[in-house]
């Protein structure tokens, strides 16, 4: 139900003289700032969560280590005493907007049940067009209204209309290996780029192998708190559209499948990591799949695979029953890239499916453990496409472009969210490698028309936003 804007709201959207982008002086009580993502070209779903304060808990306890340093908090510790905490408080949340249509939400509640944060789909929008929004929070039904959050987002144009897109492809971001006070420098090199929106490629938070180690529903949700409350993430998603993965160490355990135990984490389980996730982004309605495609005009179109729900386990003997997409992902998959017709198939997966990997692992396409799936659909591609589909990854922590040379299918890693993160490689390979740099960054994609030419520019961009390589695809049509 749309209602009536106030003027304090219109001055806030920019109407009147106010300058856009800047939050109305007071206490926001959304430390955790608030996400815009699953657009289409006639909706978005906007995730905010009302908070105890407005800041996040700058002299805590500080826990900071991972791998084997990482450890359990003790049982009497008080997450709100932790450095980094944003503890939610009870209240209500709306969203205004503006951008032809505008309005308001209705006030909906939040409380404990999921961690005092609610979703909001916003319908009846125009294509292509940019809207500004503001995120109100208040203490009960009728009260006084908080401070203010602004931001922005952009809707999808139309399959049938070229249009130039650009999009910011990220992934792996450790809260130990920040490289600035505030966050990344990722996230101010992607919100300066201003790209049509932004893709994360999972592994979001470290609940396994980052102190505190998550045992519980109340530490993996401090995970999510004290990543998304840094100012650099808070800025930059408030004024970017995304959509969020996610991959093992933000669903459950290293190389996680559904049924996987971790003694050391218990008693949290695989089944409270896939709601909590869910509940800490924007994401599809409960009861949907988490895989969907995103078609961004006529040129582009992405598939985002779930890697960690349909998957058999990983130490199964490898063969045609073993898999990690399922039969029925796998199937929707073969027929909406055989349905569509975008000039360009971005497949993005969380894990490679070319490659190379480390010789250790064992959880995902480009391993021995999963090789019978993997030239499965190396062939698929191979067989009913001309090279139109590139394939995407995150979690491995080098940047990287491979070709496989038996398929000739193309794949780009994102790389991790900062330098420090980086490492693991199996090292350059030169039969399958075209650029190999063991450093933090993202990838961005642009897509463009010239004459009669469609082009896709793939760049990997160093956490400042430098291009350190770039590759483009063209097509005829």
């Amino acid at each position: 139900m749309v209602e009536g804007l106030s003027r304090r709201q219109m001055l806030a959207l920019g109407l009147g003289g106010a300058v856009y982008g800047a939050a109305v002086p007071g206490e926001t009580h959304q430390s955790t700032g608030c996400k815009v993502g699953e657009m289409t070209t006639r909706s978005a779903r906007v995730w905010m969560r009302r908070t105890a304060a407005s800041h996040r808990l700058a002299n805590g306890i500080v826990r900071k280590a991972h791998n084997k340093d990482a450890r359990l908090l003790p049982p009497d510790t008080r997450i709100e005493t932790l450095e980094g905490s944003a503890m939610g408080a009870p209240g209500y949340v709306r969203v205004v907007y503006k951008g032809g249509p505008s309005g308001a939400t209705k006030w909906l509640e939040v409380n404990e049940a999921a961690d005092f944060a609610a979703q909001i789909n916003l319908s009846g929008l125009r294509p292509d067009t940019a809207y500004r929004y503001v995120v109100e929070t208040r203490a009960t039904r009728n009260g006084r209204v908080d401070g203010e959050l602004t931001g922005g987002f952009q809707t999808l144009p139309v399959a049938g209309r070229p249009a130039a897109v650009s999009i910011a492809m990220l992934s792996c971001q450790m809260y130990c290996h920040m490289d600035r006070p505030d966050g990344f420098h990722l996230y101010e090199s992607i919100q300066r780029d201003a790209p049509h929106f932004l893709l994360s490629c999972g592994d979001n938070v470290y609940y396994d192998n980052e102190d505190p180690i998550a045992n519980s529903e109340a530490v993996a949700r401090y995970h999510w708190q004290r990543m998304y409350s840094l100012p650099t993430l808070v800025n930059s998603l408030r004024h970017t559209g995304g959509y969020w993965q996610k991959d093992d160490h933000d669903v459950f355990s290293n190389d996680a499948w559904p049924t996987m135990a971790d003694k050391r984490m218990a008693p949290f389980t695989f089944v409270q990591g896939q709601r909590i996730f869910r509940e800490q982004v924007p994401a599809p309605l409960t009861g949907q799949p988490l895989y969907r495609t995103v078609r961004a005009g006529a040129d582009i179109e992405l598939w985002l695979p779930e890697a960690r729900d349909y998957r058999t386990p990983n130490d199964d003997p490898d063969g045609p029953g073993k898999t990690i997409w399922g039969a029925e992902q796998k199937a929707w998959l073969m027929k909406s890239l055989r349905a569509s017709n975008a000039t360009w198939k971005i497949l993005v997966n969380p894990n490679p499916i070319v490659g190379p990997d480390r010789t250790t692992k064992n959880d995902n396409h480009a391993n021995p453990g999963f090789a019978y799936e993997s030239r499965e659909i190396r062939e698929f591609l191979k067989s009913n496409f001309d090279g139109n589909v590139i394939s995407f990854c995150g979690d491995r922590h080098w940047q990287y472009h491979s070709v496989d040379p038996e398929t000739g299918l193309h794949e780009f890693g994102c790389g991790p969210a900062s330098d420090e993160h980086a490492g693991g490689t199996p090292g350059l390979d030169k039969l399958r490698h075209r650029f190999h740099r063991v450093l933090g960054g993202y990838a961005s994609l642009e897509v463009s028309r010239e004459g009669g030419s469609c082009s896709l520019r793939v760049r990997h961009r160093d956490v400042k936003g430098v291009t350190v390589y770039s590759h483009t695809f063209t097509r005829k049509g």
